[in-house]
């Protein structure tokens, strides 16, 4: 099984400490975030992680090439920063033989249930399985009562079926075989024209009462 963690972004909840590093090497718990993250894939059987960089790119290369985690950590500069969307489809090379792959931001810390959600995702074989939460967010994904991806919340919304997106994504390898164009775009406006085309169908996984913080803010970081 094959991961990706989300690292290119510039961090800009985190000045002044980003002026100087990537996020993902910003620690938390006197440890680089990033290193959470691998662990925990490590932990549920992932045997090769992508890591995409872009801001203070050479310090994660340099990172890597002096830190062993036990797997194989493929780090892919981005010249232009390409978003979480753009990032993921720029990664296909590594991940386009694997039938579902993880993606995580690098900036968030769980207890969540992985092999749970691997489950759910294997069960009903959506393009992608989102980690989501009834919990306070500015934006609220909307799910209709199967749990399956409707889009943003709107003033129409049912409050029953919203939820807080948890940074974490299974997806299918077919998102390679859609004929998406790699440029800068945001992952879940890719998965809303797919739904939009009506051609894919995806999936929430409610975390429920699972611990969730968000490590791009600086209040949540332990330093």
């Amino acid at each position: 099984m094959k991961a990706m963690i989300l690292s290119a972004g510039f961090g800009t909840r985190l000045v002044p400490y980003t002026d100087s590093l990537p996020k993902a090497l910003i620690c938390h718990k006197n440890l680089p975030m990033i290193n959470y993250q691998i662990e925990m894939l490590k932990k549920y059987g992932v045997r090769e992680i992508i890591v995409n960089a872009h801001h203070h790119y050479q310090k994660i290369v340099d990172y890597f090439a002096k830190n062993n985690f036990g797997i194989d950590v493929n780090v892919i500069v981005e010249n232009e920063i390409l978003g979480t969307g753009g990032g993921i489809l720029n990664a296909s090379n590594y991940l386009e033989n694997e039938k579902f792959f993880i993606s995580v931001n690098v900036d968030i810390e769980t207890n969540m249930n992985l092999p749970a959600m691997i489950q759910y995702h294997k069960l009903f074989q959506p393009l992608a399985t989102l980690a989501v939460q009834k919990r306070p967010t500015k934006r609220y994904l909307e799910f209709d009562g199967e749990m399956n991806l409707v889009g943003r919340e709107t003033d129409k919304s049912d409050k029953k079926n919203l939820y807080a997106f948890n940074g974490i994504h299974i997806i299918s390898n077919e998102i390679f075989k859609k004929d998406l164009k790699v440029k800068y775009e945001d992952i879940l406006n890719i998965y809303f024209d797919l739904i939009r085309n009506g051609n894919s169908f995806l999936r929430g996984f409610d975390a429920r009462d699972s611990s969730f913080k968000d490590l791009g803010k600086l209040e949540n970081l332990i330093i």
